[in-house]
């Protein structure tokens, strides 16, 4: 989960950044502020920016309260996301035409990250991939890297536990 949050928050950031990067450099041979409302920058920070940030707060408080041994609000958080991103399907993304694909970057790889992330902590915490009491199922998921589940452990926990 903080994994999650780490990577959403560099995409609010990334975001952020294509917005100041647009307006600071404004389409000259388009009047941008005639494009529908979901296609314009504006629209992004009324409409994207707001749920990205409002998401960003859930998933902290869903670290805190897993620390108390509460999950709720991690899958709530985490299949909020879910929704939210079939939400943005509205918004349109002429706007980021015009933004350099390294600008881009940052806030669309960590995005997908971070949805990819939080689809499946919402599948594991609501224990859709609950088969035979493991956490994961490799016929969802595909071969499992076990090398790469153990770098998640905490100093002096055991892969046993």
């Amino acid at each position: 989960m903080e994994e999650l949050a780490d990577f959403h928050q560099k995409a609010v950031d990334g975001l952020k950044d294509c917005l100041k990067w647009f307006y600071e450099h404004p389409p000259q041979d388009v009047d941008w502020q005639s494009w529908h409302i979901s296609d314009r920058p504006d629209g992004w920070e009324k409409k994207a920016l707001p749920n990205f940030e409002m998401n960003q707060h859930a998933f902290i408080e869903g670290i805190e309260k897993a620390k108390i041994g509460d999950l709720t609000y991690i899958e709530d958080a985490t299949g909020s996301m879910q929704g939210l991103s079939k939400d943005m399907d509205v918004l349109g993304d002429e706007w980021l035409a015009y933004v350099p694909s390294e600008v881009i970057q940052q806030y669309g790889e960590n995005m997908y990250k971070a949805r990819k992330r939080a689809s499946n902590i919402w599948w594991t915490v609501g224990e859709y991939w609950d088969n035979d009491e493991e956490i994961l199922d490799e016929e969802i998921t595909g071969p499992v890297d076990e090398q790469e589940l153990l770098r998640y452990l905490k100093p002096g926990e055991s892969p046993d536990e």
